[in-house]
């Protein structure tokens, strides 16, 4: 018990050296987002504007994978807030299950979103037919690539988890690891970011249409 305590202490300590260390990493992330906002802002601002020129020049109806989408954006946000917490308290079963299980839902997400462009497509609103159409797709595909690169590294953080769960001696090092907790705190902030940015983009397309 007196190890596992000392070990904890340790982790913290690590913690708080890694927030020094590690400070460039968390720099590039926040300009690295920021830079995404301006740039989803902008589109979504511009998208605005040319709706308030054009009313009425568009047919689109909300698609229900988009709708259902959100939601599950939602619960992998909420999932995925349990995996700092297991890191912190050395728990490798519930951090695993954190990370696959937003690992699934992100996948989820991103079926949800080509099915939304499907019925898009269908109800006959093209990329090329329409600028209102096109700002759509855009935006949405932007978001989508961004998912995407999260669902690429959320992979490998499940690969190394899973790796580490039933092997304790891999596990004690994995979870004493202060540059895996910067990995997964940086992760996390990622994947809240497209999650607020979905947000942002459904109550737009709801609300202006």
């Amino acid at each position: 018990m007196s190890d596992r305590n000392t070990r904890k202490e340790s982790n913290l300590h690590g913690e708080q050296e890694v927030s020094e260390r590690q400070h460039p990493y968390k720099t590039y992330l926040f300009f690295s987002l920021i830079g995404s906002s301006v740039l989803f802002l902008s589109l979504v601002f511009m998208y605005v504007i040319w709706f308030n020129h054009n009313n009425g020049s568009i047919k689109f109806v909300m698609p229900k994978p988009f709708i259902v989408s959100t939601i599950i954006m939602l619960i992998s946000s909420y999932s995925l807030t349990h995996s700092l917490k297991a890191f912190k308290d050395d728990q490798p079963k519930i951090f695993l299950l954190s990370l696959s299980t937003t690992l699934l839902l992100g996948i989820s997400f991103a079926i949800l979103q080509v099915y939304g462009w499907i019925q898009l497509y269908d109800s006959g609103n093209f990329i090329d037919g329409n600028i209102g159409c096109a700002f759509i797709f855009v935006i949405t595909g932007l978001h989508f690539l961004h998912v995407v690169v999260g669902l690429f590294f959320l992979f490998y953080l499940s690969l190394k988890a899973f790796d580490n769960w039933n092997d304790p001696i891999k596990s004690l090092v994995f979870f004493s690891n202060k540059y895996e907790f910067v990995r997964i705190d940086l992760f996390n902030s990622y994947w809240h970011f497209i999650d607020a940015m979905w947000i942002v983009l459904f109550f737009t397309f709801l609300f202006t249409l």
